[in-house]
């Protein structure tokens, strides 16, 4: 197992990508932190299963909008560890809103969960990481799970691309405050889980907008989480996009 003796904290680990790349850590023998927001039974079936695999869990609660409760977090976390060798940027709101009638409140949501909560508990988390002692050529790792939307204009989910263009732009940040002792790269996924306000015709109709006219998984995200974790350790404050190419095709 790759990261026997890590610890992961993992936001929105309750369900869909965040729920996946838990448990794709633990069978690589990570222990888990199980952030979730408001799906605490979601949450504790998630911690059931990473536990079920002989690994180590804590369930944790906060609120990724609050900067207080995104702070205690990671305060949690490394007191009931001690360490967190893995930081993953997961939880999402999903703001749908046009431009034109967005409002304030709206306008907060997707900021405030997308970019001010990962800021501040990478914050926390990157500061003890900082302060530790690590061989030659070894890393702490803090994975930002961004959003096509950051690369591309969004008519129905403004707030939320301009969110997830700064989650973006912080991801660079970090690389270079960050280092040398953390690597802080970026996955970016176009379609991969249907959203809940989508019909089966409409998800399935995204096929043809990328040249492969296929659809993601949130498995495969998880995939990549793993790739940047145990693959080139040279991979620093990149992007990988997983969208079948549909930013070349411009079909949204």
């Amino acid at each position: 197992m790759k990261l026997a003796g890590k610890v992961a904290l993992v936001t929105g680990a309750a369900h869909r990508v965040g729920r996946v790349i838990a448990l794709a850590l633990a069978r690589e023998g990570a222990d888990i932190v199980v952030h979730y927001g408001h799906s605490a039974a979601a949450a504790q079936e998630t911690a059931r299963e990473i536990e079920a695999l002989g690994r180590r869990t804590f369930l944790a609660q906060a609120d990724m909008g609050n900067w207080q409760s995104a702070a205690e977090l990671g305060r949690a976390a490394l007191q009931h560890f001690g360490r967190v060798d893995i930081l993953i940027n997961s939880a999402s709101s999903f703001v749908e809103a046009d431009y034109l009638t967005t409002t304030e409140a709206q306008f907060d949501e997707a900021m405030d969960v997308n970019c001010k909560g990962p800021f501040v508990l990478s914050q926390v988390i990157g500061a003890w990481m900082m302060a530790q002692e690590l061989p030659p050529d070894t890393y702490f790792n803090i994975i930002n799970i961004v959003d096509e939307g950051a690369f591309f204009p969004s008519k129905t989910y403004t707030a939320h691309a301009i969110s997830k263009a700064a989650l973006f732009a912080l991801t660079h940040s970090q690389t270079l405050i960050l280092g040398p002792k953390v690597r802080v790269n970026a996955i970016c996924p176009g379609p991969i889980l249907k959203p809940p306000t989508y019909s089966d015709e409409k998800w399935e109709s995204l096929r043809k907008t990328n040249p492969l006219h296929a659809l993601g998984s949130a498995e495969q995200v998880a995939e990549i989480v793993l790739f940047l974790l145990t693959g080139p350790q040279f991979i620093n404050g990149d992007c990988i996009m997983l969208e079948g190419g549909r930013m070349w095709k411009r079909e949204f």
